[in-house]
């Protein structure tokens, strides 16, 4: 019996020493992980690395970054082309200002045991999003964004003031532009999922039409006192027509009345000091201020005559102006 019983033993022995000495099988996506992660049902990145989770590091942060250069690049090129109406103009400066809001947050992310391949002296690791679960999750973050835009959409439609109207359209432009930003997310994540979403995003792509439209009606005559040689009229005229307002030549002709009231604040004679000032505003034929601004010089200009001193201050009151002008339209045409 003993004989057959250290045969036994010998046979485990050997057994286990095979074991112990056989290489663990490589996983089946270190050659190609793309067949195990096909891209009809997920989205993967592979990495190498010295150390096994910064392969894993680097494998989540490829995804990151195939996302916001992808949306980035979606975005700009659906942006090119832009409906008004039954036309397409093209809009360099809004493809210019859509971009990402913000760094992509990414979820439903899930990574391989990192694996040692020896014959290369590193880490590997795959980074996958599987697209149905995760469409499952982003799913609410588009509806939310869409909630939004067509709230502040609906808003603007509501208002009958052009000039309002035109501030209200371009805060819903700006969630639009959000809307858009998830809508190019959600297609990276699933395409067909996304494709329900077409009349959403064709309507926030016209909201630079609508804007435009809108600014059509928005025609302004200008009315200065106390100018000196045309330079506040001419500056407010430049400002105005650069915001995309009409100047009207008659007063008859306009919807709006933008009106600067000028103050020199002359103390002396011989020499005089000014301290030139006004207050500008827009109205509605219907007596309401849609916009106004005050502009004050705070070093004086000296001179023999008051005639003089204007020479040279309101140049300066008029590029004060402009920037005071344009930044309270900036701040209703965002």
């Amino acid at each position: 019996m003993k004989p057959k019983i250290f045969l036994s033993i010998s046979l485990l022995l050997l057994s286990a020493l095979s074991l112990l000495s056989a290489k663990p099988k490589e996983p089946a996506w270190l050659s190609d992980y793309r067949a195990v992660y096909p891209d009809t049902a997920y989205i993967a990145q592979k990495a190498t690395a010295d150390k096994a989770e910064r392969a894993r590091t680097e494998a989540v942060a490829q995804i990151a970054r195939y996302f916001k250069t992808s949306v980035s690049a979606n975005l700009k090129t659906s942006m090119k082309s832009v409906a008004s109406g039954e036309t397409v103009s093209e809009e360099t400066t809004v493809e210019n200002d859509v971009s990402l809001s913000s760094d992509v947050s990414l979820f439903a992310v899930e990574t391989t045991e990192p694996y040692y391949l020896k014959k290369e002296k590193k880490w590997h690791c795959v980074a996958f999003i599987e697209r149905a679960k995760a469409w499952e999750q982003y799913q609410p973050t588009v509806e939310g964004a869409k909630t939004e835009f067509y709230s502040m959409k609906k808003n603007a439609d509501e208002e009958s003031d052009p000039f309002e109207k035109c501030a209200l359209l371009s805060k819903a432009w700006e969630s639009g532009k959000v809307l858009l930003e998830k809508l190019e997310y959600a297609r990276i994540l699933d395409a067909k999922k996304e494709a329900a979403y077409e009349d959403d995003r064709k309507t926030a792509s016209g909201m630079p039409g609508e804007i435009a439209k809108e600014k059509e009606k928005c025609t302004v005559y200008i009315s200065v006192s106390g100018d000196y040689g045309s330079n506040v009229s001419s500056a407010l005229a430049k400002t105005l027509s650069r915001n995309g307002l009409k100047i009207a030549k008659n007063e008859s002709e306009a919807s709006y009345i933008a009106s600067a009231a000028i103050e020199d604040n002359a103390v002396g004679s011989e020499p005089v000091s000014i301290y030139p000032s006004l207050e500008f505003k827009i109205e509605s034929k219907a007596g309401k201020t849609v916009c106004s601004s005050e502009v004050k010089m705070e070093s004086k200009t000296v001179s023999y005559t008051l005639d003089n001193a204007r020479k040279k201050a309101y140049p300066i009151l008029a590029s004060e102006l402009d920037k005071a002008v344009s930044e309270e339209l900036n701040k209703k045409f965002k």
